[in-house]
């Protein structure tokens, strides 16, 4: 049985000139789920309102699997959310004990003692996935996760996110523009 890790009801957010959010009641079911639609769809919108970061103007949302012994929630913003004073490794020391694991697995090993700034694209959206999957947490909430990263290399990336996620139960949500 599916068990349902966010149920939403009747949930309006709005915006300029028009809601980001109109009428949405859903339930969000444990494992991979990605949402899907063009610039302007809502899908950041909704992403927020589920790792809280804003509250819907109307209705509710309920996170409901149990999250006793482990981090509810992580989220991995479309800016990567990077801190601009932590080289690559730290970023990484501050949620494992197995930086060097994470670095390599994401091809980072290289810049692991450059700050932020000196990333390319690319690399900041790797390490901010490496960063979200080294925690030990119920669901991940990436928006737009590896945007910026060779279509070649996707692939690689997209194998380490699903095989942790299901090595160690975890949901995955995602936004894309990408099917």
């Amino acid at each position: 049985m599916i068990e349902t890790l966010w149920k939403l009801q009747d949930v309006q957010l709005g915006g300029v000139g028009r809601p980001r959010l109109s009428g949405v009641s859903l339930e969000i079911p444990t494992g991979v789920i990605a949402v899907l639609g063009l610039s302007g769809a809502g899908k950041t919108s909704l992403l927020n309102i589920l790792a809280r970061f804003e509250k819907p103007d109307e209705g509710s949302v309920t996170f409901l699997k149990n999250t006793e012994s482990r981090l509810p929630v992580y989220w991995s913003p479309s800016d990567n959310g990077l801190w601009p004073h932590l080289t690559a490794w730290q970023h990484l020391e501050v949620v494992c004990d197995s930086p060097d694991k994470w670095l390599a697995q994401f091809d980072l090993t290289e810049v692991a003692d450059s700050l932020p700034e000196t990333l390319s694209m690319g690399e900041r959206s790797r390490l901010s996935v490496a960063r979200a999957l080294a925690t030990n947490t119920t669901a991940l909430i990436f928006d737009e996760p590896l945007n910026h990263v060779d279509r070649a290399r996707l692939h690689g990336y997209w194998d380490v996110i699903c095989r942790t996620c299901a090595e160690r139960n975890t949901s995955l949500l995602f936004s894309s523009h990408d099917p």
